[in-house]
């Protein structure tokens, strides 16, 4: 930092950064603060803090880029003991700085620039760090599909110059919804697809997959939620044991058991069930996507929601190796009165235009059309198929409502 004379014109010598002195005053003058620090010697007050209420500063020693909103920039700012001041300044978006240190002041991260300047840590990174890498071109046919949130989307991200990411202006992907990716590539250890031009997606809210035949059939375990676990409402939980065993989980009755027990519950999870697993009383509805999707993160972070995904994205998904879990009608329902989807199954292949279900309301796997709620209702509503069976499109398009899970496995 140059140090002046009372003129205010270069004394021909400089203060390193860091070092400390005895302050003695200061002055404004043209609009600039200037601080005596002994004698004729003055330094310019932006660049001077408090030592003694400053917090300490963590060495660094780096180039960093601004890394914000192309055509954009971010604050300058003054620290003096743990009061950060707003200079006015912006330092453009893309730019390099060199780098002293960090400090946190209330939690926050401050980046030193040299002197007292500072901007906050989440908009700078290494330089040397911040290129693209991994650049690969899919095979035509690629596809992904949104995984974030029933209700929610992601957003477009754009690839900029200096080969840093930021959030295009574009409006967010929804969820469930499949689009056509052509490239993957990486920087700053995320991943990302392209949909062509420069508009790409984070891979942590997307199921990639390209299907390579026209019909699957994925080993998926069948669980029936009556045997080893008696849980006449507990579908949900059941459902996403099938789930969770095709991703590796071991599922038995003690899974079971614990499975059922600490199914999130409405009102003290508002996407919970309502009504007991075991007995019924007091149901309401199933456990919802987004809470069921929540829960299934405690043994398999890999279990997605794709609540929203059309039929053809949901036959994609599982031409390429990911089961889906659907929420739709059980063969107790009588649907003149009653159109709820409150049932949860499990689809794990696809020919020839049908789905092959899991369906957890029957006592073992080897039960057949007409041995499930037909008995109880008199007649079958067309949902007492059996624990395992295909489903044309029309009939699961009649009981599908846009809710549903899968494994990003």
């Amino acid at each position: 930092m140059a140090l002046s004379n009372s003129s205010m014109n270069p004394a021909g010598h400089s203060l390193a950064n860091n070092t400390q002195w005895q302050i003695f005053g200061t002055i404004d003058l043209n609009g600039t603060s200037y601080t005596n620090v002994g004698g004729n010697q003055w330094v310019n007050s932006m660049y001077v803090a408090d030592a003694a209420d400053t917090p300490a500063m963590t060495p660094a020693s780096f180039v960093g880029r601004i890394n914000y909103v192309p055509g954009y920039g971010v604050r300058l700012f003054q620290i003096n003991g743990s009061t950060v001041t707003n200079t006015g300044r912006y330092l453009q978006h893309g730019t390099t700085w060199k780098v002293s240190g960090t400090i946190t002041i209330n939690g926050r991260g401050y980046t030193n620039l040299g002197g007292n300047q500072w901007v906050e840590s989440q908009y700078i990174v290494n330089a040397a760090d911040s290129s693209a890498t991994d650049d690969s071109t899919l095979p035509n046919g690629t596809f992904a599909v949104i995984s974030y949130a029933k209700g929610y989307g992601i957003a477009v991200w754009q690839q900029n110059s200096n080969g840093t990411f930021s959030v295009a202006n574009h409006a967010p992907l929804t969820n469930g919804t499949r689009w056509a990716v052509h490239k993957k590539t990486t920087a700053n250890g995320r991943t990302y697809y392209n949909l062509g031009g420069n508009q790409w997606i984070q891979a942590d809210y997307a199921v990639v997959g390209r299907a390579t035949g026209d019909a699957l059939t994925l080993d998926v375990p069948y669980v029936s939620q009556y045997n080893p676990v008696f849980a006449p409402w507990g579908c949900a939980a059941t459902a996403m044991s099938m789930l969770l065993g095709y991703d590796g989980v071991t599922i038995d009755k003690s899974f079971l058991t614990y499975a059922q027990d600490h199914l999130p519950m409405y009102p003290g999870n508002p996407g919970g069930q309502k009504g007991n697993v075991y007995t019924g009383a007091g149901f309401g509805w199933v456990i919802g996507p987004n809470a069921l999707t929540d829960y299934a993160h405690n043994w398999d972070k890999k279990v997605v929601n794709v609540s929203g995904a059309s039929t053809e994205t949901i036959k994609q998904l599982v031409l390429t190796g990911h089961p889906v879990l659907y929420y739709g009608w059980s063969s107790y329902q009588n649907l003149k009165a009653d159109t709820n989807r409150n049932h949860c199954k499990v689809i794990l292949g696809y020919k020839d235009g049908q789905f092959l279900v899991h369906d957890p309301l029957y006592s073992n796997s080897s039960k057949t059309a007409g041995q499930g709620g037909t008995k109880e209702l008199g007649y079958n509503n067309g949902y007492d198929q059996g624990a395992i069976y295909w489903s044309t499109m029309s009939k699961f398009n009649a009981e599908y409502n846009g809710q549903a899970l899968s494994v990003n496995r």
